[in-house]
């Protein structure tokens, strides 16, 4: 589910070292100057502002939405997951149950039953200490992990928050007007059709932070208008008022059967529609049957195995009269090895002058 947050991050914060163990080189994020020069907080891209969601909270200080992107495919990783669970819990369930025939005096070929006490003992150390040392990063992708990525836009404080797991690269806050919409206009391209989220953009241009953040937003759509239109109502919310705005349905934090659902149905609705030929939709029945209902369970039991934890004070008090405006993320509220990382990937950000072509020094390099 996180494995874009996670691959994004790691691109930005993996040392030099282990970015050369792993054969991983530097892309290239060079944009113009007019595109990262530009307030895309001021212009309108839709009359048919819609709040598309799902959204945690509405009210006239801030509004919340869901973030993440991938949400759609949550739960294939999970029965993965839990199938290597099974497997070294199973050796250890069998472990212990020879030892209790022997301490119960129940078997009498002890020798054996020994040597079945020492086989899935060692398969299950063997298997714990691959899920700890190794594992944990697959898994925890998932499970054991926050629920959901939240991201908060207060109107007050005129601040984004992004709510993500540490090692996606934690809480951060940026200021609204340096936001850049990443799948329209100027800064990206019309991305219809790709069954994406909502992508939002924080540059080192404007933020002053070495590096990019990006962060998805909403339900996956293949409708290009679905981006301008929620991006269009969370402008207007930010730059004007709630007032003209139709107000979101909320969702709950905690965990429904049916979450999982919609975004599991929509790509094979789409595949289906799409298809002109019979036999292609009737192999797609076993898969509304079969697969569907997996999908669906293994949404419902990584959201179980997962808690949705409470923004920092000082971000749920934002806004509020006379409670202090959170600091924008700054490279010092990373530990040193990982500042130092940052720094190394700066370079992938550069920003060239539209008449010349050559790169831009904003204090990046």
């Amino acid at each position: 589910m996180y494995i874009g947050e996670y691959l994004f991050w790691l691109s930005s914060a993996i040392k030099a070292s282990s970015r050369k163990k792993m054969k991983m080189g530097y892309f290239n994020g060079d944009m113009t100057l007019s595109e990262v020069e530009k307030d895309y907080t001021k212009q309108s891209v839709s009359n048919n502002p819609r709040p598309i969601g799902p959204y945690y909270a509405y009210n006239d200080r801030y509004l919340e939405i869901r973030g993440g992107m991938f949400e759609n495919f949550r739960g294939i990783l999970t029965w993965l997951c839990l199938l290597f669970f099974f497997f070294s819990f199973s050796a250890c369930y069998a472990a212990i149950a020879f030892t209790l025939d022997i301490y119960n005096h129940k078997t009498i070929q002890i020798s054996s039953t020994i040597f079945a006490i020492v086989f899935f003992s060692i398969i299950f150390l063997f298997s714990l200490y691959l899920l700890i040392r190794y594992f944990r990063y697959v898994y925890r992708l998932e499970l054991f992990t926050i629920r959901h990525i939240r991201v908060r836009f207060n109107r007050v404080t005129q601040q984004v928050y992004i709510q993500r797991p540490k090692y996606c690269g934690g809480t951060v806050v940026f200021k609204w007007q340096h936001i850049m919409p990443a799948n329209f206009g100027e800064s990206g391209s019309d991305m219809g059709g790709t069954n994406m989220v909502n992508l939002l953009s924080f540059h080192p241009y404007k933020t002053g932070f070495p590096v990019a953040h990006s962060v998805g937003i909403g339900k996956n759509t293949y409708c290009a208008q679905d981006y301008k239109d929620e991006w269009e109502f969370i402008r207007r919310y930010m730059e004007h008022s709630p007032d003209n705005l139709a107000k979101p349905r909320l969702s709950t934090h905690l965990p429904l059967p049916l979450h999982g659902l919609g975004g599991h149905i929509k790509p094979m609705l789409k595949m289906v529609k799409n298809s002109k030929s019979v036999l292609v939709t009737m192999m797609m029945l076993p898969v509304f049957v079969i697969l569907l209902p997996l999908y669906t369970a293994g949404y419902f039991i990584s959201e179980c195995l997962c808690w949705q934890p409470r923004w920092p004070k000082v971000i749920r008090q934002a806004g509020k009269a006379g409670k202090p405006t959170p600091k924008e993320t700054q490279l010092s509220d990373y530990p040193p090895a990982v500042q130092q990382a940052i720094l190394d990937s700066r370079l992938e950000w550069g920003v060239r002058d539209d008449k010349t072509g050559k790169l831009v020094d904003y204090g990046n390099s």
